[in-house]
């Protein structure tokens, strides 16, 4: 299984990147191509070697969320449907609020408070979501953001 590099802290994407035989000094770059520049590919990140970006391409990978819908409203929010890596559905919404931008993540699949008002709430909790799940719902989100 590939090691998602969402959500790591600096100090564990070090930690990977050493493993590899790498300088400390690579997170820092691999960082800021993420989360800085908005890369999913590790190919665009130029000034890692080709041979690291290999590597990279072989242990590791950048997200895993799918959007599967995103609905605008007159109101200018915007939901969306991301699908996980498992196959789960979970939803985001993004709500423009001058001078403010506001962003409601999820942080669990599926709800345990059973609310018979609430579609989620009515499906029962499945799983809490991992840090790389949480963080890719704004990277997935930051894109429509001016």
């Amino acid at each position: 299984m590939k090691k998602n590099l969402l959500g790591l802290t600096r100090e564990e994407l070090e930690q990977f990147v050493v493993s590899l035989g790498q300088k400390p000094f690579r997170s820092r770059q691999i960082m800021k191509w993420i989360y800085a520049k908005g890369a999913s590919d590790f190919d665009v990140m130029t000034d890692i070697s080709v041979p690291l970006r290999d590597k990279l391409k072989e242990v590791a990978c950048i997200g895993g969320i799918d959007t599967l819908e995103r609905i605008s409203s007159p109101d200018g929010s915007v939901k969306y449907a991301f699908r996980l890596s498992d196959g789960n559905i979970i939803e985001s919404v993004l709500i423009f609020d001058a001078p403010r931008v506001t962003v409601c993540l999820s942080s669990q699949v599926g709800c345990p408070l059973g609310c018979l008002f609430c579609a989620t709430g009515r499906a029962g909790f499945v799983r809490n979501l991992t840090s790389a799940e949480i963080v890719d719902q704004i990277i997935q989100i930051k894109k429509d953001i001016p």
